[in-house]
């Protein structure tokens, strides 16, 4: 047991400095251009380095503190998403295979409501089996597998996915729709918690569904939750550093770091005055010592105060 505490000790430290898999340094994406389906918006390259258990075919297989194995989807997602990338850097042959394999498996994972459920697997207060996140992210896979095989597999997995993530909260999905507010939860709660690298990365499922079908409905959805972001920008902001969610948990460096990845490739996108006030004032926050030092500390006293019920080891 002690050994246990022990590796999850080292873990969340690791977890806390970005220093394990899941918190890599993940920039602008290294094949992103504006307003073109090609590399995804932010760098998930790095994510295709695993070193965790596989299945017989090759899918990772992620491991729980508590000894459970399971299939991550964002885990897999993510991976996917890398290796696309990193085809279009090198053209090698191996990435599109690996791509291509990862994007089958999710479309054959794909339940009947369109979705890939998440909730339950790492314990968190939701209520909702699905994740925004999860399914954002994975339109922005399918769509770009539907562009290089134009199997049509990958378009109709992609329609039921946006299904899924365009259905308010109170009819199962992952939602939140208030007056011309659109909300996307990564993990849905009552009241609303928006996690807003979550969020984005819902927001970038729906411009990449709209590059890939001109679908103009889905554009009108991608302007309605961007204009609902630029609004609520202040409530992620703590004055020194980003909040992770609007119950004001600090940011990790990593997701400080990613909150302002994320805006500047939306801003790309998007021009807008308010994405690059906050683009500059949270660069401009973590250039402080203090400020660094004072968002760990408190980073620190929060997970203490709320551990994690189920915890990711690899």
């Amino acid at each position: 047991m002690i050994k246990v505490y022990w590796l999850y000790i080292k873990h969340k430290f690791k977890v806390i400095i970005s220093q394990d898999y899941y918190h890599q340094p993940q920039g602008v994406g290294k094949a992103f251009y504006p307003k073109e389906l090609k590399g995804y918006f932010n760098d998930l390259t790095g994510k295709t380095n695993w070193e965790g258990e596989v299945d017989l075919e090759g899918i990772p297989v992620n491991v729980f503190m508590d000894g459970r194995k399971v299939y991550f989807i964002t885990t897999i997602i993510q991976k996917a998403l890398g290796h696309h990338d990193m085809w279009l850097l090198t053209k090698n042959q191996k990435e599109y295979e690996e791509f291509i394999k990862l994007s089958y498996w999710l479309v054959d994972k794909q339940d009947n409501e369109g979705g890939w459920k998440i909730g339950s697997l790492l314990g968190r207060e939701s209520i909702s089996k699905y994740s925004a996140m999860a399914q954002g992210e994975a339109i922005s896979l399918l769509v770009r597998a539907w562009l290089k095989t134009y199997d049509n597999i990958f378009r109709t997995s992609a329609e039921k996915a946006l299904r899924l993530l365009i259905k308010p909260i109170e009819d199962g999905g992952v939602c939140y729709f208030s007056d011309s507010d659109i909300f996307f939860e990564e993990a849905p709660t009552c009241p609303r918690n928006t996690i807003l690298n979550g969020w984005m990365f819902a927001l970038m499922g729906l411009y990449d569904y709209h590059l890939a079908f001109n679908n103009l409905e889905v554009k009108d959805l991608f302007i309605r939750t961007l204009s609902t972001l630029k609004k609520h920008l202040p409530d992620y902001d703590s004055g020194y550093w980003s909040y992770y969610d609007i119950r004001k948990h600090v940011s990790s460096a990593f997701y400080h770091n990613l909150h302002i990845a994320q805006l500047k490739a939306i801003n790309m996108i998007e021009p807008d005055e308010v994405l690059s006030h906050y683009i500059s004032k949270w660069s401009k926050y973590k250039e402080s010592t203090l400020n660094r030092y004072r968002a760990l500390l408190l980073k620190i006293y929060q997970k203490l105060k709320e551990p994690e019920q189920i915890v990711i080891m690899k």
